[in-house]
C-alpha cells in the first residue's frame, strides 16, 4: 500500500477540507505539484532515476536540486538525516487517524520541509506562508514526531535561483497547532454526523463523497 492510499488523515486533506467548509471548489495545483514532487524526488532521491513528467523543465530542476545539495546547511542534513519519513500517528483530542510524509528528519527532532517558489525575495516567500498555511503543516507535521524544529527551505524558481531559510518560533506553531486541531475537530463532527445519516438511510449523507461510515474520511479529498 502506497503512502497515499493509507486511509488516514493528511495535511492536503486538511486543505481540501478546509475549502469544502467555505464553499469554495478546489483543485490541486497540478504543475506546481509536480514541479515540486519532481524537485523533491531529486533533492531526496539523487541516486535513484527520475522519470519527469511533460510539463517539468528538467535542465531548471536539476539546477534547483544542485544548489539545494551543494548549500552547506542542506548539504550537512541531508548526509545525516532519515528522508522522506512517514509517520502514522492519531490525534490526541479526536481519536482520528493521521499521517505525514517529512522530507527531512533529524534525530527524530528536527524536521526540514523544501519549497519551490516564485517569490523575489524572502519577504515575499514570508508572506506567502499564511496563503499556503504553512503554520498549519509545521505544526501537524511537527506533532507527528513530537519534534521541537522546524525549517522550511524556500527554493526560488527564476534567477538569481537562491535559497531562504525560515525557522519556525513557538507562536507559529502554535498558531498553526490551532489551524489543525480546528479543522480535525470539525471533521470529526461531520464524520459523526455522516454515521447518524447513515445508520438512518443506509447511505452517505454527502454525494460528492458517498463515502460508508467505516471510512476515514467524510469527503472525498487528495491525499498527497
Amino acid at each position: 500500500m502506497t503512502y497515499r492510499d493509507l486511509p488516514r488523515i493528511s495535511n492536503s486533506d486538511l486543505t481540501a477540507f478546509k475549502h469544502k467548509l467555505f464553499g469554495r471548489d478546489y483543485k490541486a495545483p497540478q504543475k506546481a505539484f509536480a514541479f515540486g514532487n519532481a524537485l523533491h524526488e531529486l533533492i531526496l532521491e539523487p541516486h535513484l532515476s527520475h522519470s519527469l513528467p511533460e510539463e517539468v523543465d528538467p535542465e531548471l530542476v536539476q539546477l534547483l536540486a544542485g544548489k539545494v545539495r551543494q548549500d552547506r546547511f542542506c548539504k550537512w542534513y541531508l548526509q545525516f538525516s532519515r528522508k522522506e519519513k512517514v509517520q502514522l500517528w492519531e490525534c490526541h483530542h479526536t481519536g482520528l487517524p493521521l499521517k505525514s510524509k517529512l522530507d527531512v528528519v533529524y534525530k527524530e527532532s528536527t524536521v526540514i520541509d523544501f519549497k519551490s517558489t516564485s517569490a523575489k525575495n524572502y519577504q515575499q516567500f514570508v508572506e506567502s506562508f499564511q496563503r499556503y498555511d504553512y503554520d498549519r503543516q509545521a505544526a501537524f507535521y511537527l506533532d507527528s514526531i513530537q519534534g521541537k524544529r522546524f525549517i522550511f527551505i524556500g527554493v526560488q524558481k527564476k534567477s538569481p535561483y537562491g535559497l531562504f531559510y525560515f525557522e519556525a518560533d513557538f507562536p507559529f506553531i502554535r498558531q498553526g497547532r490551532k489551524k489543525y486541531q480546528a479543522l480535525l475537530r470539525k471533521w470529526k463532527e461531520l464524520q459523526a454526523i455522516n454515521c447518524t445519516q447513515y445508520n438512518k438511510t443506509g447511505c452517505s449523507k454527502y454525494s460528492d463523497g458517498n463515502m460508508p461510515v467505516v471510512q476515514v474520511m467524510p469527503y472525498s479529498t487528495s491525499s498527497l
